[in-house]
Formats: C-alpha cells, structure tokens, sequence
C-alpha cells in the first residue's frame, strides 16, 4: 500500500537518487480510528534501521530506536528496553541511505526546525513535498515538553480521546537524542504529515513524543528516503483526520 501523495516519487529524478528507504508499519487512520492492536513485532519494523518510531500494542508506549535499540515510553514517562518480539501497532523506521550534516543553529524551536529541514531538502534538491526526511538530533535543548499517553479506557476510544487527555512533561534543560521524520505536509490519512519527533533523554530516565524543544547545541544528521508502507492492520477509515487538534493536557514536572 502507498500513500498516493507520495506515489508519484519513483516518477520523478529523486527516484535515481541513492537514497535509503522508510518503511512505516499500518496506517495513521487506522492508528486514529482506534486500531491499537499489534500487527508486526518491533524485530520486523526496527531491526538493522539506524532510527525509527511509533507505539507500542494497546499503546502501552511511545516508541523510540535508534541503532537497533528499541525503548518504549510508557505514562509514566519512564523508558524501558523492549524485547524484539513486543508487538507495536504502527512504527515508521529508515533503512540504509546517505547521511547528510543538518546544521541548526542555538536558539531554533520545533517550528524552526521544520524551516531548517527544509532549507536542508532545498540545497539537496530535494522537495519536502515529494520525499521523506529521517532525522538524528543529538545535544542540549531548552524549553523541552514531551509527552506520553494512557492506554485506552475502553473499546473504541479513538487516538484523538487519547491524546486530549495525554501527560506532559516539561524540562528546562534536557540532554539526549530526538529523531523524526519530515513528512509531506499533504497527507491522504496513510502518512502523519509534517514533522513528527520522538526522543530519549542521555540517562534513560525520559522520553516520549515531542511536542516543543529548543535547540542549545546539538550535532544533527538526515538522510533522505523513499517511503514504503504496510499496512497490516486491514482496517480502512474515511473519516478526516485533523492532525492538529489536540494542544492542552495535563504537564508532570
């Protein structure tokens, strides 16, 4: 199954181009609707990447690996080693490709980062619009707010019931390691458009999905993929997807 905003891609002069690829794992309308059952195993969707993300079965976690670890983050906010065979419910991971120096300078929050990507995409020649960016960000930041979610209450709860009561949490200053994907911003329900990060702190004592950081001095890193996607989950959802609903929550500090 592929997204057909992205189909066009092998197309076009980028599908010539030595780039890795992104395998993502069930759909975000599924994932939306309120499908949390697993449909791989974090061996099957992470193993031999370089980084990756997405939630655990019954979301009993975020999702962060890198170099073949594979954390979850439960709501405690805690991050605990997963074993291969867990099963998640969707995870998007990048395989192979060339790494590319991404510079971001002090004092850029999560919305500045996207303008940095792109600025990066552009000097590649690629266009955000028509490829998928992996990234690596690993330093200090700032201002950091991460966030994780409960397992559903009941049967059917949709991710957006989720989410409206996820926790936060809120640091000052925060050392570890953020990865994400840049999506298109145009997305048929398969892809979560736009920038989605995930992040690990250097202690392993927090984590979770990225909802604001501000750069202090890191050393980062993209790689520029085609995007594959599997969708196992056999769920099909037409409802619209607004992916920007959901700001307010409880913060743990």
């Amino acid at each position: 199954m592929f997204d057909e905003i992205l189909h066009s891609l092998r197309k076009t002069r980028l599908g010539s181009l030595d780039h890795g690829g992104v395998e993502q794992a069930g759909s975000a309308a599924a994932l939306f609707a309120g499908h949390f059952d697993g449909i791989t195993t974090v061996e099957e969707e992470f193993g031999g990447s370089h980084l990756g993300l997405g939630v655990m079965d019954n979301l009993a976690g975020e999702i962060v690996s890198i170099d073949g670890k594979t954390w979850a983050i439960p709501s405690s906010g805690v991050p605990r080693l997963t074993s291969y065979k867990e099963k998640i419910a969707f995870g998007v991971s990048a395989h192979g490709g060339m790494r590319h120096r991404l510079k971001i300078p002090a004092g850029v929050d999560t919305e500045g980062l996207t303008e940095a990507v792109d600025r990066a995409l552009d000097e590649l020649h690629a266009d955000h619009e028509e490829i998928v960016a992996a990234l690596r960000i690993q330093g200090t930041f700032t201002n950091v707010t991460l966030r994780t979610v409960h397992q559903p209450d009941f049967p059917g709860e949709s991710l957006g019931e989720v989410i409206d009561d996820e926790i936060r949490f809120v640091f000052d200053r925060w050392e570890g390691t953020i990865i994400g994907f840049r999506y298109p911003d145009h997305s048929s329900g398969s892809t979560i458009p736009g920038l989605h990060l995930h992040g690990i702190d250097k202690h392993l004592q927090s984590g979770g999905h990225v909802r604001n950081a501000t750069i202090a001095e890191v050393h980062a890193e993209l790689w520029l993929d085609h995007l594959h996607i599997h969708d196992q989950s056999n769920h099909s959802d037409s409802t619209p997807i607004d992916f920007t609903r959901h700001q307010s929550t409880k913060v743990k500090e």
